[in-house]
């Protein structure tokens, strides 16, 4: 029996620019992992491993964000800094809590904040980009190189993310 993934991908959460979209889904795949894994009551270990991915390639994600928002002079680049650095700060500080903490419903807890955090973010902050980005595809592709040898993970190697993000059309 197949697990119910946390996040479900639909087309309403594209932003419109593929490599966007890719890590939008790649971390909602890694959040289902860690769903998985907590479900599965595997070692925390385990359960870390999945979370550092995670820090990482949020971390990266926002670098490549904010230099899509540089190419195309995203008005708000500064507000949305902010809020990626808040938002990085909190992961942290989820990993560091789900270290210390030994009671089980710290798993509970971290999948329900990073669930809402990820939808929100993609469907509320990522939306007001999507304007200045879509049919820019200079700019885009600009930003993109500046951010292809930088990926934390390799991508390919973890499995395609549309079949770890439950994506449907």
């Amino acid at each position: 029996m197949t697990a119910m993934p946390l996040i479900i991908w639909t087309e309403t959460m594209s932003v419109g620019v593929e490599s966007i979209d890719t890590d939008h889904k790649f971390m909602v795949s890694l959040i289902n992992r860690l769903k998985d894994a907590v479900d599965a009551d595997e070692d925390r270990a385990a359960v870390g491993s999945v979370l550092n991915a995670l820090l990482d390639y949020t971390v990266y994600h926002f670098g490549r964000e904010e230099a899509l928002m540089a190419a195309v002079e995203y008005p708000e680049l500064d507000t949305h800094r902010r809020l990626h650095a808040e938002l990085a700060d909190r992961v942290k500080a989820i990993r560091a809590d789900y270290t210390e903490r030994q009671d089980a419903e710290i798993g509970v807890e971290v999948l329900a904040f990073l669930k809402s955090w990820l939808v929100r973010h993609i469907l509320g902050d990522d939306m007001d980009l999507r304007p200045y980005l879509v049919g820019r595809p200079d700019a885009v592709a600009e930003a993109d190189r500046a951010y292809a040898e930088q990926a934390p993970l390799d991508m390919a190697a973890a499995g395609d993310p549309e079949e770890s993000s439950g994506a449907s059309s």
